[in-house]
């Protein structure tokens, strides 16, 4: 079944968002800087999409805030976003995730 043309900008977003965390793994990325990363493929994504995708990715297992730990930032522009070992594992194919594939 092929997937709507809204269906691809989701999961291709999703995917990004997990590329870029992988480049910096195991350290994360700011929201503020997500978000410009993925900007920098899709000039039309606004930050109101990155928290609603990293919210999707955090429910999966995928990534995580490791603010939290020190009792999290007050803005979610400077919340500290990383990926889990099994958001590493999704990235780098060693399990899969259909709700990912185009």
């Amino acid at each position: 079944m092929a997937k709507s043309a809204k269906a691809v900008m989701i999961i291709e977003a999703r995917n990004n968002i997990l590329r870029n965390l992988d480049l910096v793994y195991p350290s994360g990325l700011t929201m503020k800087k997500l978000y410009q990363t993925v900007c920098a493929v899709n000039e039309m994504y606004d930050f109101n999409l990155l928290k609603r995708d990293v919210s999707y990715l955090k429910a999966k297992g995928y990534v995580d805030f490791i603010d939290n730990a020190i009792g999290g930032m007050p803005d979610i522009e400077q919340k500290v976003v990383k990926l889990t070992a099994q958001g590493l594992e999704i990235i780098q194919n060693i399990i899969d995730d259909p709700a990912l594939e185009i």
